[in-house]
């Protein structure tokens, strides 16, 4: 039995379940939005028992964690924020521990746990220790400090250290915030603290390179990003009337070697990886993805990851 957690929204999730039921294969789907009942998770100094719903250990081959978790708080709970904000702490935290459990007998791919903890500083130090080369990173609360890293390079950026956030003062709604250039006026108008901030140099780049993987299998694709003035900084500033073009692309062997020995030391066994190729011809490493969309790679470059995910979840 394959057993799948994911967000009932995930269309990517579907397509992979469409090649399963190609493949007349049995799997069982967990959604986020559902609620799983831990019937008890038993330990003691001779045994170690899960049961969760319909999850049995002995019955299932492979397990695919595509998206979000699974949750066992009762909807009734999650009705009181106040209680529910300390309830879910409690829920992560035995999430986690079930994830690290199963993994030792069955064949674990995907991870809430990688996923909730994607540290941007941790990855790019371990890039740095596979040889990859990465951007000059200052993460500051002062303004001194941010000055001097300023004048240090052409022009600089700055980016999240882990959530994508941007604050609309009018009705306080949190989105993605992407890549902002710091200029000297910005700089000027800083207090002389503030929060803890990630800045990077900003680097001249051909186009962009977005790799899927699954297990050591990679499937890179080139967005030509640089071709537009609105997607030129960061891709994800999307040009929805005129798309960037999107193609596949080969890795030189040694940049795939690299990656592939940062996947491995990572304990990743699927995401998403964004390199750029700088205008010096280097292949930069800017972050992973522990989750990573891989449809639009996937359409875009042929590569039918989908398909070859749920082969992979039958052998």
């Amino acid at each position: 039995m394959i057993y799948v957690i994911s967000e009932a929204e995930d269309v990517t999730t579907n397509y992979v379940l469409e090649w399963l039921l190609y493949y007349k294969k049995d799997f069982i789907r967990r959604n986020f939005q559902d609620v799983s009942t831990l019937n008890f998770l038993e330990l003691s100094n001779d045994t170690l028992d899960i049961k969760i719903d319909e999850l049995r250990k002995v019955e299932i081959k492979k397990i695919w964690h595509r998206r979000a978790r699974t949750r066992f708080t009762p909807l009734s709970l999650r009705k009181i924020p106040s209680m529910y904000s300390y309830l879910k702490k409690e829920e992560e935290i035995l999430v986690k521990s079930i994830e690290n459990i199963l993994k030792k007998d069955i064949d674990y791919i995907g991870s809430f746990q990688k996923e909730d903890e994607n540290y941007k500083i941790d990855y790019l130090l371990l890039a740095k220790k596979v040889n990859l080369k990465i951007p000059d990173t200052l993460v500051t609360t002062s303004k001194e400090k941010l000055y001097l890293f300023f004048d240090k390079h052409a022009s600089i950026i700055t980016k999240d250290l882990r959530y994508p956030i941007r604050v609309n003062s009018e009705n306080f709604k949190i989105t993605s915030a992407g890549t902002t250039v710091i200029t000297a006026k910005m700089l000027s108008e800083m207090k002389n603290n503030f929060a803890p901030s990630l800045f990077q140099e900003r680097i001249d780049k051909q186009y962009e390179i977005r790799i899927f993987f699954f297990k050591d299998k990679l499937y890179p694709m080139a967005i030509l990003s640089q071709n537009d003035e609105s997607t030129s900084l960061d891709y994800r500033n999307y040009n929805n009337l005129k798309p960037n073009r999107n193609v596949p692309v080969l890795l030189p062997s040694k940049i795939e070697e690299k990656v592939i020995n940062f996947i491995k030391s990572s304990e990743l066994n699927t995401g998403s990886i964004d390199l750029i190729l700088s205008t010096n011809n280097e292949y930069i490493f800017l972050e992973v993805n522990p989750q990573g969309q891989f449809d639009w790679v996937s359409k875009n470059c042929n590569y039918y990851i989908e398909k070859d995910i749920a082969e992979y979840l039958i052998n």
